[in-house]
């Protein structure tokens, strides 16, 4: 029987990755995804991305993936380029290949699996995944945190009161696997899990791995951060 593989946010983290994934051992029919932000912030996020087309391992888009894939549209426009890149991300649009961003432009904001849906950031109660505005497909992929009315919080004004999206998921589009987030240990709700427990911080590198993408039959494998 084939197994559901997710990971968690691995931001260049390579050798984690490489660790994690030996020790999930994943066969032949498995199958393999990310949540997104497979690069930037590490230090081998080339290295990483060419091993992840190399060995047909999918992936949902990250906002780290967007950024990139944003900036290369503005690149093509004779008009100044409104995206900033730090001296990581620059460094990444330097040794991209063709493959590489044609892979990066194909990444999707979904992905379903039966009952399972993989996304990389939040969603809420409102949003059908298949019928979503511009506006919501960011949101998918920034969603942390709602206020009292569920409407969405961009990064740094949450307060005491905000509330996390997955704590009042009611499950109608799927049982969600996130990153974005990171968290010391994996968040398991009714209704979603999210999986970056912060590798890229120095703390370690998750994923989840589902028996035939039976929601209630998962098991949580880690690596911790490789501090060498």
């Amino acid at each position: 029987m084939n197994k559901l593989i997710i990971y968690g946010d691995i931001h260049g983290c390579y050798d984690e990755f490489i660790s994690l994934r030996n020790k999930i051992n994943p066969q032949k029919d498995d199958i393999e995804v990310c949540v997104g932000d497979i690069i930037t912030k590490g230090s081998h996020s080339i290295k990483t991305l060419r091993y992840i087309q190399e060995n047909g391992i999918r992936s949902v888009l990250g906002n780290h993936e967007d950024k990139i894939i944003r900036y290369l549209d503005h690149q093509e426009s004779p008009k100044k380029n409104p995206i900033l890149l730090d001296s990581d991300e620059q460094q990444i649009v330097n040794h991209l290949t063709p493959e590489a961003i044609e892979f990066l432009r194909s990444l999707p904001l979904f992905l379903c699996f039966d009952h399972i849906t993989v996304i990389h950031g939040g969603l809420q109660n409102s949003m059908v995944l298949e019928n979503l505005s511009k506006r919501d497909q960011q949101k998918l992929l920034r969603l942390r945190y709602l206020d009292q009315e569920e409407h969405f919080i961009a990064y740094g004004d949450e307060t005491e009161k905000s509330i996390f999206w997955a704590d009042i998921y009611d499950g109608n589009q799927g049982f969600v696997v996130y990153g974005h987030q990171w968290l010391k240990e994996v968040k398991v709700n009714k209704y979603a899990i999210g999986i970056d427990t912060g590798c890229v911080y120095g703390n370690k590198l998750s994923a989840v791995i589902f028996e035939d993408k039976q929601t209630n039959n998962f098991l949580i494998e880690s690596v911790e951060y490789n501090r060498k």
